[in-house]
């Protein structure tokens, strides 16, 4: 295309030895993108099934008309003429890339605009951030504090916890704020993260529950933690240690990066240790090797046994409810079924004794 007499491209280029991470990002992007907290809010907020599968296709939809409005800020950027407007007077390279947003809205848009639109981003910045910090806290402290560490918590000590959760969040989460600059950047890493930590749990809990139980889960997720740290992220400013094939040594003080599609081995790693260790831990126990005294993330005490014969293998209380959005939906129908037949009695029963009334 063509840009003030200049012949410039709105795509960039994919090298040959850079395909291989353009697939690894690919799939965590898709895959990512699905365990999230605020997904399964509006999912399991839903009415039935159908309204839940039909929210997840057009939100789909959604997300790419949402990606409209910013690649036609991109290419607004990328036509102005920067050198000559007033407060600029440079042309934009490509660091500065990141700026496009703030730059047309100040100096491309009239005052009016200018403060709507950071007023928007700053609303839903805010919005978005207390609401991940509190999801993420109460996830935290039920599903890892209660469940696995302490089932036998108070209401009181839930609280304590839920609180110190937030605390320590927020802290972390000011921290990153600080010291990272790229907030597209960090987004990449809670993608990233989610798809290697717990995109593999969702697979087993919703499709596999009686292959898994809590020690396979536990194993998995801090070996899959520790893989992915050691594998260094250029966006937090540090190398990797654990250097996969292909590895790009950083230049002029810059880290390097990875070219293999070390997340998919990362996932992959987490969803085999999963099932390996759970059918482990499963055999020892079954066979003697593993008393009730050494289980102690009491996975197979008598009280999770017994709360659980009905679903066979399946003893972690953390995964009994499955498919919740089809039991909400039989409840439902259960419930009109009830409704209806609870209505007609009454009116039968009420005709009937004011007919008797009326007659005596």
């Amino acid at each position: 295309m063509v840009f003030n007499g200049e012949n410039k491209s709105v795509f960039g280029t994919i090298k040959s030895e850079d395909a291989a991470l353009w697939v690894d990002h690919a799939i965590y992007m898709m895959c990512g993108g699905i365990p999230w907290q605020a997904y399964f809010q509006r999912v399991l907020s839903s009415r039935d099934a159908k309204v839940a599968r039909t929210l997840s296709v057009f939100a789909g939809f959604g997300c790419f008309c949402a990606a409209i409005p910013a690649v036609v800020v991109g290419v607004i950027t990328l036509n102005t003429d920067w050198a000559s407007v007033e407060g600029v007077a440079h042309e934009l390279n490509e660091g500065n890339y990141k700026l496009a947003v703030p730059l047309c809205l100040n100096y491309l848009c009239p005052p009016v605009i200018t403060f709507i639109g950071l007023g928007a981003v700053s609303a839903a910045v805010m919005s978005s951030t207390d609401s991940s910090v509190l999801g993420v806290s109460c996830m935290f402290t039920r599903n890892v504090f209660q469940r696995v560490f302490y089932p036998k918590a108070t209401d009181k000590q839930m609280m304590w916890a839920l609180r110190v959760t937030i605390v320590f969040n927020t802290c972390a989460a000011m921290v990153i704020a600080i010291t990272v600059k790229s907030v597209y950047g960090l987004y990449l890493i809670c993608s990233d993260l989610v798809f290697v930590l717990l995109f593999p749990h969702l697979v087993l809990v919703i499709h596999y529950p009686h292959l898994v139980n809590r020690y396979g889960m536990v194993v998995g997720f801090f070996t899959a933690f520790l893989l992915r740290a050691l594998s260094g992220e250029p966006v937090l400013g540090y190398d990797a240690i654990l250097k996969f094939p292909g590895y790009a040594e950083g230049e002029d003080g810059k880290v390097g990066h990875q070219k293999f599609p070390f997340r998919l081995v990362c996932m992959l790693v987490h969803l085999l240790l999963c099932l390996a260790v759970s059918r482990l831990t499963d055999y020892l126990y079954q066979n003697g090797h593993m008393t009730d005294k050494m289980d102690v993330l009491k996975e197979y005490s008598s009280e999770n046994t017994n709360n659980n014969n009905s679903n066979g293998n399946n003893k972690d209380v953390v995964i009994e409810n499955t498919y919740p959005i089809e039991a909400l939906k039989n409840e439902s129908a259960n419930g009109t079924s009830n409704g209806v037949a609870n209505g007609q009695n009454g009116h039968t029963n009420g005709h009937t004794n004011g007919y008797t009334n009326g007659h005596c």
